[in-house]
């Protein structure tokens, strides 16, 4: 999971033991093909690990059952080798016909001319009045309607709350602000002499930081793809996480393991950690012990959170049968069994069917309640990231690293950040 896009994993990516896995279901016949008496032939790509390969490879015998006149062949691959795969075959001219898209990239594929507008192909092949709220509008960039998003995460604060218990801390629920969570974190890491630390600082995660952007009326980017924020904004929330280091009261980054994938809650090294929340079976399953889910501090009346798509699916201009790969997105994000089948795997379901009809247990069901409990409190969900944003997202983790090391100041930070950060969306427009 996440790349850039997948909030706070730090430059680490896991890559499958097999290197780039693939899985034909269909013994004879290539991706776009199709024989005059016989069906027509899919191509699908995706990534993900071989428990999602299996579950796809479910859902797929599922949908050719249900369309007889269609065949789909599939190909997954760990996050990274997926991206460069994908790259490889579009640079060729022979991309799958259906891809799953993320949103950190959508803009990018769209602007290169990658992916069919699929505006043409809503409401006769593809149903999208289904979607949660929040969800309407993602996959739109400019006038076209470029992916369909088949799961959800939204931002959150996961903590072990017995940990917080125990040290006399009140559990956070919407309405706590920022001071709150400083106080918070400091009395656990005092209570349990900095094993664990009570929490982590964020200054180098621009979606953490568009969450903080947001709860005061900005955005990290505007519609149309510039920085929407301006130096002194950062300075402040750079200040911000520049105090609770100074605290003493955040696990220092010198203390945060690079050589491993886990994050620091994962490993215990502190109690709590904001990320995406569908990083939490992950990051429970190692932690080993039950965690809960909260929304984010704020100072204002705004939370900052929306519905992201987890994951999406396109279409590609070189598909020989954009129908039919209509009709596979369709049943991946409406059909009621690939509902049941996937469950939470790929993030929330997408739209309110395969949520009603996806059974969710543990912590999975925590994160459906705490998505549930918070639909009255969220924004809108912003465009896609514009191309570069995958490097603006590595510059502030390069650059947040120089304050924290004490190498630079806060102030000739930012000033350094805009300067790159506008270079970096140049050289990719």
């Amino acid at each position: 999971m996440t790349s850039t896009s997948q909030g706070p994993r730090r430059r680490r990516s896991t890559v499958l033991a097999g290197g780039l896995m693939s899985m034909a279901l269909v013994a004879a016949g290539c991706g776009g093909a199709a024989s005059e008496d016989g069906p027509v032939s899919l191509t699908y790509t995706f990534w993900g690990n071989t428990d999602r390969g299996d579950l796809t490879t479910e859902a797929i015998a599922v949908f050719e059952e249900k369309n007889p006149d269609i065949t789909v062949n599939i190909t997954f691959a760990d996050f990274e080798s997926y991206w460069q795969k994908l790259a490889t075959e579009a640079a060729g001219g022979n991309p799958p016909d259906v891809v799953q898209m993320d949103y950190t990239y959508l803009r990018e594929y769209a602007d290169r001319g990658v992916l069919l507008d699929l505006e043409p192909l809503v409401g006769e092949h593809i149903d999208v009045d289904d979607l949660v709220g929040g969800l309407s509008e993602a996959g739109r960039v400019g006038d076209g309607y470029y992916a369909i998003p088949i799961g959800s995460n939204m931002m959150s604060f996961q903590y072990d709350a017995a940990v917080w218990d125990a040290a006399g801390v009140a559990p956070p629920e919407i309405g706590w602000t920022w001071d709150d969570y400083a106080a918070a974190v400091a009395t656990v890491t005092d209570a349990n002499a900095g094993s664990p630390w009570g929490g982590m600082d964020i200054g180098e995660h621009l979606h953490m930081f568009d969450v903080w952007l947001r709860q005061n009326g900005g955005q990290v980017y505007t519609d149309s793809g510039e920085l929407g924020f301006t130096e002194d904004d950062l300075i402040a929330f750079w200040n911000l996480n520049e105090q609770w280091r100074d605290a003493e009261s955040v696990i220092p980054l010198s203390a945060v393991d690079q050589a491993i994938a886990d994050t620091s809650l994962a490993v215990g090294s502190t109690a709590s950690e904001f990320a995406w929340d569908n990083f939490m079976p992950s990051t429970e399953n190692n932690y080993g012990s039950e965690l809960t889910l909260a929304p984010f501090p704020s100072d204002t009346d705004e939370l900052g959170l929306y519905a992201k798509p987890s994951m999406l699916m396109s279409v590609t201009t070189r598909s020989d049968h954009p129908e039919e790969a209509a009709r596979l997105i369709d049943f991946m994000i409406n059909d009621p069994d690939a509902g049941r089948i996937f469950g939470a795997n790929r993030g929330m379901p997408a739209t309110t069917t395969q949520r009603e009809n996806a059974e969710f247990e543990g912590v999975n069901a925590r994160i459906e309640e705490y998505e549930t409990s918070l639909e009255g409190e969220l924004g809108p969900t912003p465009a896609p990231p514009p191309p570069g944003g995958a490097g603006v997202e590595r510059l502030m983790q390069r650059l947040n690293e120089e304050i924290a090391y004490d190498r630079a100041t806060v102030a000739d930070t930012a000033a350094r950040f805009m300067t790159e950060a506008e270079q970096i969306l140049a050289d990719a427009s």
